[in-house]
C-alpha cells in the first residue's frame, strides 16, 4: 500500500507540476495569450488542489504506510482493509477531479479556495465544478479512514517496548497529523456537500445573504489552515529522522520536540481565522485569532531550534538525503518568517492578494515539503528497492532544485503591488523581469525534480545492491529490531481467506486457498459512478448504487462465512487502553468523526438561524407528534439493541436474534415516519429550498444526513442478524454487535439534539 500511494502521488505530482509551469509560461511576459482567461482559471485551480490534496498529503501517507508498522514492530495496518479502501478512494476522486476539464462548459475556475459566491451555480454553471465538489467528498472520506486507521496503529498495536518516548519522531509526526486530519476534513466534507445540494438540490447555503461567502469561509479555512501543518508536520518528522542519522545522535530534546508537535496540533485548529481578516468580521475576534496566530509560532520556532541544535558539533555526512533535509530546514526557516507578517491585521491587509503570500506559501507547502518527502525517497529508497541510487546524480539535482526554486519564489516577495488572480499584466516596468526571473526559476526547478524520479527508476532496475542497513542508522525498520518472522507475515491489505484455520509454514494465511478481494476497488468505482450521476444525469446514479450494493452484498457474503483473515499482534503495549480492543478504539475515533460532523452541521444551522432576520417558527412547520413518536421509536431501538448484546454475552441466541430483529424493525418504522410520511406532508406543503429557503435547506439536510446514518446502521444490523442466525458469534466473541451498537447509540443520540431544534424551538 505504501508502494502505491507513492507512485500514485508522483504521478499527481507530474500532472500538478505541469499545470504549475503553464502557469509560469503564462505569467511570464506581459499580455501573454497561451492561456485564456477561464483556461488560465481552470489551470491555477487544479494545479493548487492536486498538488496540495493529492500530492503533498498523500505522499507523507505513502511512507507512513511502509514507516509506521515496522517502527513500531506492528505487522501491518489495524484495519488493511480499510486502508485498501482508503487507497482506491483516494485514486479514484484524483482521476475524477483531473476530469472535469473534459466535461461540458470545463472544470472549475474559481481558485482551489473555492471562495462562495463564486463556486455558486449563479456565477459557475459548468458542471465540472460539482463533480470537483464531489471528488473533495471522496478524498474527505478516503483521509477519515486513513485517519482511523492510524491513529488505531500507533495506539493500540505498539510492539512491546516501543514506549511513548521511545517511539520513533517520524511515528510520532504521523500521529498528530493523523489526529489533525480527523478534525480538519469532516469540516471540509460539511461545505462541498452543501455546495453540492445547492448546486443540484437547490438549496440556497452559499447564496444567501444568512449564509453565503462566510459561511463558506468558516468551514474552508476551518479546514483549509490545518492543512498547511497536516502537510507539514510529517516532513519534520522526515527532517528529524534524516538529521539524526547522518548526525550520529539522537534528536536534540526529543520530549521536547514531541511537546511541541502536540502544541502545533492543537492550536492549529484555533488560527484559521487569519485568513478572514478582510472579511469585516468583528475587530475583536480579529484581534483574538492575530495573538493565537502569533502563539502557535513559538512552539514551531522551537521544533525548527530542536533540529538545528540536533546539528551541533557533529561530523555531518552530507548525502543526498542529508543535502534534501538540510534545504527543507532552510526552506521552513524563510516561510516560517514571512508567514509571520500574516498574523498582523494591518499587515494582511498590505499584503494579502499579491504575490508576498504566494511566496510565503511556496516556501512553506513546497519548498519545505517537497524537499524533505524527496530526501525521504532517496533516505528510504534503499530500503524500498533493496538498491541504491547514484549520490552523484542526487547532489546534482539536489543543488539544481535548490537554486531553480528560490529564482523561481523569492522574486514573489518583491511583486508586492500584484495582483495574484490575473492572468494577464501590462508592460509594468516593476512587475516583468521579476515575472520572467521566477519563469526561468520554474524551467530550472521543474526539470530537476523530474530528473530525480527518473534517475530513481533508472537505478530501481539497475543499481547496485543495498546492504541491509547502509546509512548504520539506529532506526528500528533499519536495524530490523521488530522485524517479523517470515511464518507470521502480515496479510496482504486486500487478502481473504476461505478457511483461515489451513495455515501452513509457507502460506500463514490460508495457502492457495487465499483469495484476493476487489471489493475495496468496487465500492470506489460505485463511489464515482454515483458521483457523476449526481453531476451530470441523475439516473445514473442508479447505477452507482447498483455497484455499491453488489459490494455490499459481497462484503456480507464474505464476512458471514469468516473469509477475513485477522491479524493478530502479541506483545503489544497496552497503555493507557488497557485490554480495548483495536475494534472498539475505532469505532470510538470514527464516532469522534462523526461528532465533528454533525457538530459542524449544527453549528451551520444556528448559524444561519441567527443571521436571519425572520425565521418561521418550527412548531408550526413541523408535527410535534411525528417528531415525537419518532423519538420514541429511536429510544426503543437503542434499548432493542441493548437487549441483544447482554442476551448475547449470557448465550441466549434466541434473545439476540429477536433483539436485533427489533432494532431493525423500529429503525425501519422511523425511516418511513420520516421519509414516507412527514417529508411527503411538507412537499405538500410547498415546503422546498427552492421556495423556504434556508428554513428548508437546513431541516432537509440535517434530518436527511441523519437518515442516512440510520439506514447504514440498519445495514450493519441486518449483517449482524444474518451472522447471529449462522451461528457465527458465541458468548466470548461478539464484539462486532458492541460495536454496531455504538454507532445506533449515536445515531439515536443525533437525533436528541435534532428533535428540539425542529420541532420545540
Amino acid at each position: 500500500m505504501g508502494i502505491l500511494y507513492l507512485v500514485t502521488s508522483i504521478y499527481f505530482l507530474i500532472v500538478a507540476g505541469t499545470l504549475a509551469g503553464l502557469v509560469r509560461v503564462q505569467l511570464a511576459v506581459p499580455n501573454n495569450t497561451l492561456l485564456g482567461v477561464f483556461q488560465y482559471g481552470q489551470t491555477v485551480t487544479l494545479h493548487g488542489l492536486i498538488m496540495i490534496l493529492w500530492f503533498l498529503s498523500p505522499l507523507g501517507i505513502a511512507f507512513a504506510n511502509y514507516f509506521v508498522p515496522l517502527q513500531i514492530g506492528a505487522k501491518d495496518l489495524a484495519f488493511p482493509r480499510m486502508n485498501a479502501l482508503s487507497y482506491w478512494l483516494y485514486l479514484t476522486s484524483g482521476l475524477m477531479l483531473a476530469s472535469s476539464v473534459f466535461l461540458p462548459g470545463g472544470g472549475p475556475d474559481n481558485g482551489w479556495t473555492f471562495y462562495a459566491p463564486l463556486n455558486t451555480s449563479e456565477f459557475s454553471p459548468q458542471i465540472g465544478v460539482t463533480l470537483v465538489a464531489l471528488s473533495l467528498g471522496i478524498l474527505a472520506a478516503s483521509v477519515t479512514m486513513s485517519s482511523i486507521n492510524f491513529i488505531t496503529t500507533i495506539l493500540r498495536t505498539r510492539r512491546k517496548g516501543v514506549t511513548w518516548t521511545s517511539m520513533r519522531p517520524f511515528a510520532w509526526s504521523m500521529l498528530f497529523t493523523n489526529v489533525l486530519m480527523l478534525f480538519a476534513f469532516p469540516p471540509l466534507a460539511l461545505g462541498v456537500v452543501l455546495l453540492t445540494a445547492d448546486r443540484v438540490l437547490g438549496t440556497v447555503f452559499f447564496s444567501s445573504m444568512q449564509g453565503g461567502a462566510l459561511l463558506w469561509d468558516q468551514l474552508f479555512w476551518f479546514f483549509g489552515h490545518p492543512e498547511v501543518y497536516i502537510v507539514v508536520i510529517p516532513a519534520l518528522g522526515i527532517i528529524a529522522e534524516i538529521i539524526t542519522t547522518f548526525a550520529g545522535r539522537p534528536l536534540f530534546g526529543k520530549k521536547l520536540f514531541i511537546g511541541e508537535l502536540a502544541a502545533v496540533t492543537a492550536l492549529s485548529i484555533g488560527v484559521w481565522v487569519h485568513h478572514m481578516f478582510m472579511t469585516g468580521i468583528n475587530f475583536d475576534v480579529r484581534e483574538a485569532f492575530s495573538i493565537t496566530t502569533m502563539i502557535i509560532s513559538i512552539p514551531f520556532e522551537g521544533l525548527v531550534l530542536n533540529l538545528i541544535l540536533t546539528l551541533r558539533k557533529t561530523k555531518l555526512k552530507l548525502t543526498t538525503p542529508m543535502l534534501f533535509a538540510l534545504g527543507a530546514l532552510f526552506f521552513v526557516i524563510i516561510g516560517g518568517i514571512t508567514g509571520v507578517f500574516q498574523a498582523y491585521v494591518v499587515l494582511d491587509y498590505a499584503f494579502r492578494g499579491t504575490y508576498w503570500v504566494v511566496g510565503h506559501f511556496h516556501y512553506v507547502m513546497v519548498g519545505t515539503t517537497i524537499f524533505a518527502l524527496i530526501g525521504a525517497i532517496y533516505y528510504w529508497f534503499p530500503k524500498i528497492t533493496k538498491r541504491m541510487y547514484n549520490e552523484k546524480l542526487g547532489k546534482i539535482t539536489f543543488f539544481v532544485s535548490f537554486i531553480g526554486f528560490n529564482v523561481l519564489y523569492f522574486p514573489y516577495f518583491f511583486l508586492l503591488d500584484m495582483p495574484r488572480r490575473i492572468s494577464v499584466y501590462p508592460a509594468n516596468p516593476e512587475w516583468w523581469p521579476l515575472n520572467l526571473t521566477a519563469t526561468i526559476g520554474a524551467l530550472i526547478f521543474g526539470p530537476a525534480i523530474l530528473l530525480s524520479i527518473v534517475g530513481l527508476i533508472r537505478y530501481f532496475k539497475n543499481g547496485k545492491a543495498a546492504s541491509t542497513n547502509p546509512w548504520g542508522s539506529s532506526s528500528t525498520e533499519w536495524t530490523g529490531e521488530y522485524a517479523i518472522p517470515p511464518t507470521d507475515l502480515p496479510v496482504d491489505t486486500t487478502q481473504i481467506l476461505s478457511n483461515p484455520a489451513e495455515e501452513t509454514e509457507n502460506q500463514p494465511y490460508g495457502g492457495d486457498k487465499g483469495k484476493p478481494t476487489y471489493v475495496p476497488a468496487i465500492i470506489a468505482v460505485g463511489g464515482v459512478i454515483f458521483s457523476l450521476g449526481i453531476a451530470l444525469y441523475l439516473p445514473v446514479t442508479i447505477l452507482g448504487l447498483t455497484v455499491l450494493l453488489a459490494a455490499t452484498v459481497k462484503l456480507f457474503k464474505d464476512g458471514i462465512s469468516d473469509k477475513f483473515a485477522e491479524l493478530k499482534e502479541e506483545a503489544m503495549e497496552t497503555w493507557p487502553f488497557g485490554s480495548v480492543s483495536k475494534d472498539k478504539l475505532g469505532m470510538w475515533i470514527f464516532l469522534l468523526s462523526e461528532i465533528i460532523i454533525f457538530g459542524s452541521l449544527i453549528i451551520v444551522y444556528l448559524y444561519v438561524r441567527v443571521t436571519s432576520a425572520a425565521w418561521p417558527n418550527d412548531t408550526q412547520l413541523h408535527d410535534l407528534a411525528i417528531g415525537t413518536t419518532n423519538t420514541i421509536v429511536l429510544l426503543t431501538s437503542s434499548l432493542a439493541i441493548i437487549i441483544a448484546l447482554q442476551a448475547m454475552r449470557a448465550g441466549n441466541f434466541k434473545a439476540a436474534k429477536t433483539g436485533l430483529a427489533a432494532t431493525l424493525f423500529l429503525g425501519l418504522v422511523f425511516l418511513w415516519l420520516k421519509l414516507g410520511f412527514e417529508w411527503p406532508n411538507l412537499f405538500g406543503q410547498s415546503f422546498f429550498p427552492t421556495l423556504s429557503g434556508l428554513p428548508a435547506s437546513t431541516y432537509y439536510i440535517l434530518t436527511g444526513a441523519h437518515a442516512v446514518h440510520v439506514g447504514v446502521g440498519l445495514v450493519a444490523v441486518s449483517y449482524l442478524l444474518l451472522k447471529v442466525q449462522r451461528n457465527k458469534f458465541t458468548a466470548e466473541n461478539h464484539s462486532a454487535i458492541e460495536n454496531v451498537g455504538l454507532y445506533w447509540h449515536f445515531v439515536d443520540i443525533v437525533w436528541m439534539f435534532l428533535f428540539p431544534l425542529f420541532y420545540l424551538i
